[in-house]
C-alpha cells in the first residue's frame, strides 16, 4: 500500500515495528521515520495497518505515538482490523486533538494490495471520507461508505466471518469427498459449474483440494478476527453457536503448530484422525467450585470478568464454558485440541492462575479438578 502511494508520486514517511521491513520502501523514495511520531509529524494524512487493538494501541497511545504528532487539520486513516469499539476510541482521541478519523479496513490479500483491488470499507464523516478518497482509490477499486466511525470495523468483521467460515465448512465438504472415494478433480468441477461458484470459492477451493497454503492471510489473524466478532456478538446478546465451532477449528489449527501458516491450513488439522485410545482428541480440562453465597456475585464476576478469558488467551485451550448448577456451584470446562495441551497448561500456566484465584479469594472456594477425554459423539 506503502509502495502505491510512492508509485503516484506522493511524500510518504514510513515507520514498522519491525525496523527491516522499511527497507525496501526506504530504497524507492520513502523516508524511513524513527518513530511513529516522526512518521506523523509532517504528514496531512496518516495511515495505520497494524496487527491487532494492542498493536495500534501501542502505536498511537506508546512512547513517541502518532497521537504525541496529531495537530488540528489532521486526518488519521485506520486500515487495521481492530473491531468497532477500539476504532470509536480512536476516533474519540483524534477529536480531543482537532484532527478527525477515517476508520477503513480493507477486503483483500496481499496480491490485491500490491495490484490496487482490494476493497475498501470506510466509515466516518463524509466530508472526511471525501478527503480520504484520492488515497484509498489508490488501494482499491471500490470504496464502500458504512456510516459512522466504527460502522466498516463491523462490516468487516462480519465479512471475516464469512471467509473463516465458508473455508472451515469447504475443508470439511472436501475432506467427506476425499473419504468417500470421490475425484478431486470431480469435486472441484461441480463446485465451480454449479450456483456454490464464485470468485472466492475460485481461489480457495484449490487451496483446499491441492494443500498449497500459500501464507495470505494467517490462522493467528484469522483467530483474531474471530474473538473480536464474537465480542461484538456478545455485545447485542447474540450466541453465534456456528461461528464458536468455526473457531474451535480454526484453534484446534493453531494449536497443532499452523499458526503462523495461511487460514487455509485448517483442513490438514481437520484431516487428522482423533485416536482416542491414545488421547489425541479433544481433551476437556474441568474445574468445579462451590462458593460460600455470600461470596458468589463476586466469584461470577471475576471468572467471567478476566479470569477464563485470560485462561483461554494462553493458547492451550480452544474455549472456555462457565456455568452453575445452583446458587454457589459451578463449573468451568476448557476444551483443548489435545492432552499435550492440556499438560502444557498444568506445568507453565496453572501455578499462576491458581495463585490468582487464592489471592481474589482466600476462603469460601472449595476447589477440584479433573481432566476429561471424549470417547465418542453422536450424531
Amino acid at each position: 500500500m506503502a509502495a502505491r502511494l510512492l508509485g503516484a508520486g506522493a511524500t510518504v514517511a514510513v515507520w514498522n515495528r519491525t525496523r527491516g521491513r522499511a527497507d525496501v520502501l526506504r530504497s524507492i523514495g520513502a523516508r524511513r521515520a524513527d518513530s511513529p511520531a516522526d512518521a506523523a509529524s509532517s504528514a496531512d494524512i496518516v495511515i495505520t495497518m497494524l496487527a491487532d487493538p494492542d498493536a495500534l494501541r501501542a502505536v498511537l497511545d506508546g512512547t513517541q505515538g502518532v497521537l504525541d504528532a496529531l495537530r488540528p487539520g489532521m486526518l488519521l486513516v485506520d486500515c487495521s482490523t481492530v473491531g468497532p469499539e477500539m476504532a470509536r476510541i480512536v476516533a474519540g482521541q483524534c477529536r480531543e486533538r482537532g484532527a478527525t478519523f477515517v476508520d477503513a479496513p480493507v477486503l483483500g490479500s496481499v496480491p490485491s494490495a500490491e495490484q490496487g483491488t482490494l476493497t475498501i470499507l470506510a466509515g466516518g464523516a463524509s466530508v472526511d471520507i471525501d478527503r480520504a478518497h484520492p488515497v484509498l482509490a489508490l488501494f482499491g477499486r471500490t470504496v464502500v461508505r458504512t456510516g459512522d466511525a466504527g460502522s466498516a470495523s463491523a462490516l468487516k468483521l462480519v465479512m471475516n466471518l464469512l471467509i473463516g467460515g465458508q473455508t472451515e465448512l469447504m475443508a470439511e465438504a472436501f475432506l467427506l469427498a476425499e473419504r468417500a472415494g470421490l475425484d478431486k478433480d470431480v469435486v472441484k468441477d461441480a463446485l465451480t459449474g454449479s450456483v456454490l461458484n464464485s470468485p472466492f470459492v475460485g481461489y480457495t477451493a484449490p487451496q483446499l483440494l491441492d494443500r498449497t497454503f500459500s501464507p495470505l492471510f494467517t490462522t493467528a489473524l484469522l483467530l483474531k478476527d474471530i474473538d473480536l466478532a464474537l465480542d461484538l456478538a456478545r455485545a447485542h446478546d447474540l450466541a453465534l453457536p456456528g461461528v464458536r465451532a468455526v473457531r474451535d477449528a480454526y484453534a484446534a489449527s493453531s494449536a497443532h503448530g499452523r499458526t503462523d501458516e495461511d487460514y487455509s491450513a485448517v483442513i490438514a488439522t481437520l484431516d487428522v484422525t482423533g485416536d482416542r485410545d491414545g488421547g489425541a482428541g479433544p481433551v476437556t480440562y474441568e474445574v468445579t467450585a462451590i462458593v460460600e453465597p455470600r461470596i458468589a456475585a463476586r466469584y461470577e464476576q471475576f471468572m467471567c470478568g478476566t479470569h477464563i478469558r485470560e485462561i483461554v488467551r494462553t493458547g492451550c485451550f480452544l474455549h472456555g464454558r462457565f456455568q452453575r448448577t445452583e446458587e454457589g456451584h459451578y463449573r468451568t470446562s476448557y476444551l483443548a485440541a489435545s492432552h499435550v495441551e492440556v499438560v502444557r497448561y498444568i506445568e507453565t500456566h496453572a501455578p499462576r492462575f491458581s495463585e490468582q484465584l487464592a489471592a481474589a479469594f482466600p476462603d469460601g472456594v472449595s476447589i477440584t479438578r479433573a481432566i476429561w477425554s471424549e470417547r465418542a459423539r453422536w450424531p
